[in-house]
């Protein structure tokens, strides 16, 4: 029975796959205008747009796509006589690549731009209030994670190319909100690379079951990096204010799901137990659980509106006795994390005071 459930599935999600060709055909012919009201001389290459996804997918990151494109004309790719001046090639360059690598789909976006400039994202973060004046991240990739943060831009002034008021953290969302994530590098004079990470489908996704008093929850299979038994060699601790538990020298945050959902402390003082380890973006959080039932094949659902919005809830899976399991969004649930570490922080900080 669950083979041919499975089958049928597969079958439904095969009808929804389309190329994204079509979708890249349009950003031909975007870059094509853009460099042209610029006066810019510049080439999209792509590679794998024969690759398919769900048509649901492909309306989630036309838009992310489009202003990631728009941006690296406006403000990453140089006039071509500042290009000469630098040793480069007059002709900007931009490559799209797409590979599958298992249910995901990888779209990295790379220009041979001048890169992001440090300084310019300090002065605008600590204008913005985004961070401390005169606090310098010491990790330079926190620093070009600025661009992430609402509100932010590095626009000297706004165009109508690089569209109005909506920055990298609309972005961020947008790709966020079909379980996606999103990252960049860069190097001054080089370029930036930005790869999004998006599932294949936004209808089913492979959750791993577990259980958190009596309650049921999927973590997507994808963003489970391992699942560790915390005993007396890694208790958890707390630090600064947010619960963290020590894995191979590595403090991760901990969050307990029986006490966000059920609004119960049944298990506040419970140092022992099973930690899903979970990864996204590059940063890790852990949920502490009672039990790990396995991994199955969930049909997405909307929540039922009797349980209301549900702050780190992407959407529900109903179960064959007609339990509901609701799947768990971990990019909202890691920031839900950090905000709780940063407010606790503060408030220790104003008692002291």
């Amino acid at each position: 029975m669950q083979k041919n459930i499975r089958e049928l599935q597969e079958l439904a999600t095969s009808m929804r796959m389309v190329p994204l060709s079509g979708l890249f055909g349009k950003m031909q012919r975007l870059v094509r205008d853009i460099a042209s009201k610029k006066e810019k001389d510049v080439e999209l290459i792509i590679n794998g747009a024969e690759t398919e996804v769900d048509r649901s997918v492909i309306e989630h990151i036309s838009d992310p796509l489009i202003h990631i494109l728009r941006n690296a004309l406006d403000h990453g790719i140089e006039e071509p006589e500042v290009r000469l001046k630098k040793g480069k090639s007059p002709k900007g360059r931009i490559r799209i690549d797409v590979q599958r690598v298992g249910g995901q789909i990888w779209i990295t976006v790379k220009d041979d731009g001048q890169g992001l400039n440090k300084e310019k994202i300090l002065e605008r973060a600590w204008a913005r209030g985004i961070i401390p004046h005169g606090h310098v991240p010491e990790d330079e990739q926190k620093i070009y994670n600025l661009i992430f943060e609402p509100g932010f831009s590095t626009a000297d002034k706004i165009t109508n190319i690089s569209g109005r008021g909506v920055g990298m953290d609309v972005v961020q969302k947008n790709i966020e909100k079909i379980r996606g994530s999103i990252a960049l590098s860069t190097i001054p004079n080089e370029g930036t690379t930005i790869i999004m990470k998006i599932p294949l489908t936004t209808a089913i996704i492979d959750g791993m079951l577990v259980r958190a008093g009596q309650s049921l929850y999927a973590i997507p299979v994808l963003d489970i990096r391992e699942s560790v038994q915390v005993g007396s060699e890694n208790l958890i601790h707390l630090v600064d204010g947010q619960e963290v538990v020590k894995i191979r020298d590595q403090l991760i945050p901990v969050i307990r799901l029986q006490q966000i959902y059920q609004k119960t402390l049944a298990d506040a003082k419970r140092s022992e137990g099973l930690i899903v380890v979970s990864e996204i973006a590059g940063k890790a959080v852990g949920f502490f659980v009672d039990e790990i039932l396995g991994e199955q094949q969930l049909v997405l659902k909307p929540l039922p509106r009797y349980l209301g919005k549900l702050e780190g809830v992407s959407g529900c899976a109903v179960m064959g006795d007609g339990a509901i399991c609701m799947i768990l969004d971990l990019a909202v649930l890691l920031k839900y994390a950090e905000a709780a570490s940063a407010d606790r922080q503060w408030k220790m900080a104003t008692i002291e005071i």
